[in-house]
């Protein structure tokens, strides 16, 4: 993934990366507010060696030096029980040498003969009282034992004097709410943008026509636009004529018409993978813009198990198909008129063999007859996945114009509907993408009529959708 991609996984799973902020704002204050507040102690010690000379640059030289080095000996030693031990016992703290060791931190600054002695507890009193009395017992057990003198008798070379002893402090020194609230950001931002990208990794919906590219070849004819107004409007290409939804059809209608091979190519499959694509609303807003430009179309509805169309253009599905294919009605009697170059065949009487009546050979003489008397014949099939019908009816035909929808279609599905066609040796005519996020700058687009009433769009009912009079001119 490029940077790009990248913003654009975020973007559209910011919900994702919001919930990583929270759960990591929540642990952090859920952290501080279990914590149990400690306070750190720190009493600071100054240590000397006296050399053996006569107290020449020289000597107290080597003197520093040796002080250096017994300092970062000093270090290990303070948090041996040797010295904590009768720290424990002058206090009478209920606790072991091995534990109170944890609490303990000693460091000398580089280059120093300072020793720095760190006592953290949740007592703040408590916590200074035993950084002094560590301090108290370690500079004893260096004096009486660790560093003697020439003689048993002589004064020790080591000096160790406290320049600062511990004070109780005011304020605890864990937990710090800033740093825990910051860290807590930045590990939700971290973890929430992470499974963002997880995510959109993972999902193999399609959301772009790039995606549709990489898993086919074929073709994109048309991206069709995502549009509310269609559930209750489903010819909407016939109530807004200027909008970015009729537009997209009318690309895909002269798209389609490009790769029409020659005059044979007049009936043409509408299917999908799935349901819910979008196959149906193709269907009927690319038969309204090819009436828009002045051809003939019969609309045909061959999903014999969910008949859709009917439903859509308000007509009674009395008689239709099933009816002609089992010889129980005559074409010409069933076809009902739609707009003025416009004809419709509903499905008909319920079917228990579509598959079947879909194969006869009274199904290609029907849709030669609507070839001969109609300029473009199109097709409504059930999706490619759940049954066969689509793929039989596009090894009969000029082929299948494949509907996907972004956001709900899957990529994984699309190349198994695909494969479909290719087994059964049907041709694809092409792949259109609906419900796609394009931005709608047709609407605004400044070839209107100029006393065009903007005040009053037009009616968008069931009685425009049939009833309209396109266009006789030809583009």
């Amino acid at each position: 993934m490029d940077l790009p991609d990248i913003l654009s996984a975020l973007r559209r799973r910011w919900r994702v990366v919001l919930a990583g902020l929270a759960v990591g704002v929540a642990g952090a204050t859920g952290q501080l507010a279990l914590a149990v507040p400690t306070y750190d102690a720190t009493t600071r010690m100054y240590v000397t060696v006296q050399a053996a000379g006569a107290g020449s640059t020289t000597d107290l030289l080597q003197g520093g030096n040796a002080a250096e080095q017994r300092v970062q000996s000093y270090v290990d030693i303070i948090t041996t029980p040797r010295v904590l031990q009768p720290a424990i016992d002058a206090l009478g703290l209920d606790t072991t040498a091995q534990e109170l060791a944890g609490h303990v931190t000693a460091a000398s600054p580089i280059n120093t003969v300072l020793l720095d002695l760190t006592v953290d507890d949740t007592s703040a009193e408590r916590a200074a009282a035993t950084a002094n009395a560590i301090g108290e017992s370690f500079t004893a057990l260096v004096a009486d034992d660790l560093e003697q003198g020439a003689t048993p008798d002589g004064p020790t070379p080591v000096s160790i004097r406290t320049v600062q002893p511990a004070l109780v402090p005011e304020t605890p020194a864990t937990p710090r709410a800033m740093r825990s609230i910051l860290l807590g950001i930045g590990a939700g931002l971290a973890v929430g943008v992470l499974a963002a990208l997880l995510r959109d990794l993972l999902d193999t919906r399609i959301r772009t026509r790039a995606e549709v590219e990489a898993v086919t070849a074929r073709p994109v004819l048309g991206l069709i636009p995502r549009t509310k107004d269609v559930e209750r409007a489903p010819v909407y290409v016939q109530g807004d004529t200027h909008g970015s939804f009729a537009e997209a059809f009318r690309s895909l209608r002269t798209n389609l018409r490009f790769v029409s091979r020659s005059g044979a190519d007049r009936v043409v499959v509408v299917t999908s993978a799935g349901a819910g694509e979008g196959k149906t609303t193709t269907v009927l807003n690319l038969a309204a813009a090819l009436m828009e430009g002045g051809s003939t179309v019969a609309v045909v509805d061959c999903d014999l198990r969910r008949p859709a169309i009917a439903t859509r253009l308000g007509m009674p599905n009395e008689a239709g198909l099933t009816d002609v294919l089992i010889g129980r009605a005559e074409l010409e009697d069933v076809l009902h008129p739609w707009g003025g170059t416009g004809s419709v065949l509903l499905t008909g009487t319920a079917a228990p063999n579509p598959a079947d009546l879909l194969a006869s050979d009274a199904m290609t003489e029907v849709l030669g007859a609507l070839a001969d008397t109609h300029d473009h014949v199109l097709i409504d099939t059930p999706p490619l996945l759940p049954v066969t019908d689509a793929a039989v009816l596009a090894c009969s035909t000029a082929g299948a114009l494949v509907v996907t929808a972004v956001g709900r279609s899957r990529t994984t599905e699309l190349r198994d509907a695909l494969a479909v066609l290719d087994r059964a040796g049907a041709r694809v005519v092409g792949i259109a993408i609906g419900m796609a996020a394009v931005p709608r700058r047709t609407d605004g687009y400044a070839y209107r009529p100029e006393r065009r009433n903007h005040s009053a769009p037009p009616e968008r009912t069931r009685t425009t959708r049939t009833n309209r009079t396109p266009r006789q001119d030809r583009p």
